[in-house]
């Protein structure tokens, strides 16, 4: 009985390890370790932390196989802690970040979804988490900057798809265009137009001019409830739809169908839940989308629905590391 006594009380204090690796986050300490390890008191000054409480957090998160202490005060990442540093490839620090702040303290909220099975985000902060955004601009940054940063792995899958006959790709939703940059940087035939919030692509025609693909891009600011711009090849919608509920995504699928000509595909980059408990973290986000926003993760059954609801039909899924392309074809 006692096992499942600390089972369960581990699962109960579970955010404390979450908020712990924000907070060492939040202070460099894993880019600080980078390189080699470090002695405690050396590491609490050059991070601006006191050494006794930085030397507590991080004996849990050795405990999670994060960090590696070796008996003498001396700290170091683990294989695993790798994956906090901001410079390393395939990097979860901006998942940290995404986790952290108003997306943690709306989940004080989280009865508030299950009795109602809405968002709990308007609960906590007055009103929906994207109108909320759209008023706090240091927010909307750090936002931009997570998504932007889970993109490399999110892309894979793409990226590796045969572009060969594919002319013009249509982002839509795509944000600051950093899908859009790293998609024409690797397949210099293609164009590509970005369509997101007027506010969200301010700033992306420079970005593109910057990133030398310029002439290859187009930048159009609208909402995806209203419309989709026309003349596209292949049409993206990466990690858009889990955050809306069936009616409003098959609002934004319907929009897609009507703008995507003749021949037209659609590609939709999200993860597919499995359709049994899993223990796996998308099982997790799923609940996340649910609290912050009213949208959902979903099974291949409940995407097949979806989509066929709206004017497509389902024609292969392709797995990747951190995500799946879901292709779909106008019926």
């Amino acid at each position: 009985m006692s096992d499942i006594n600390h089972r369960v009380r581990k699962q109960i204090m579970g955010y404390i390890v979450s908020q712990s690796i924000s907070a060492v986050c939040e202070l460099g300490v894993p880019d600080r370790l980078a390189d080699d390890a470090c002695l405690l008191g050396d590491l609490a000054a050059s991070v601006g932390a006191d050494a006794d409480a930085l030397g507590r957090f991080l004996r849990v998160l050795v405990a999670e196989g994060l960090f590696a202490e070796d008996g003498g005060g001396r700290f170091a990442l683990t294989e695993a802690g790798e994956l906090l540093r901001t410079d390393t490839p395939g990097s979860l620090r901006h998942l940290v970040g995404l986790m952290s702040n108003e997306a943690y303290l709306v989940w004080g909220h989280a009865a508030h979804s299950i009795r109602s099975g809405k968002e709990s985000f308007s609960a906590a902060f007055g009103k929906p988490y994207f109108e909320w955004l759209s008023e706090n601009p240091s927010a909307a940054d750090e936002f931009a900057r997570g998504q932007a940063g889970l993109v490399e792995l999110r892309l894979l899958p793409l990226l590796d798809h045969d572009w060969s006959d594919v002319g013009t790709v249509v982002d839509v939703g795509g944000g600051t265009g950093a899908l859009i940059t790293r998609l024409l940087d690797r397949h210099e035939h293609l164009r590509g137009i970005l369509f997101d919030l007027p506010h969200v692509v301010a700033e992306a025609p420079s970005t593109f001019g910057s990133a030398g693909i310029g002439e290859r891009t187009t930048v159009v600011g609208g909402s995806f409830f209203d419309d989709v711009p026309g003349n596209g090849d292949v049409y993206v919608l990466s990690q858009i739809l889990h955050d809306w509920d069936d009616a409003s995504a098959g609002k934004i699928l319907s929009s897609c169908r009507q703008a995507i000509p003749p021949g037209g595909r659609l590609m939709i980059v999200e993860q597919v839940l499995p359709e049994s408990a899993t223990t796996h973290p998308m099982a997790l986000l799923d609940l996340h989308m649910l609290v912050l926003l009213g949208g959902r993760e979903r099974t291949i059954t409940e995407w097949r629905r979806l989509l066929t609801d709206h004017g497509f039909t389902l024609d292969s899924i392709t797995q990747g590391p951190r995500s799946s392309v879901i292709e779909a074809v106008p019926v």
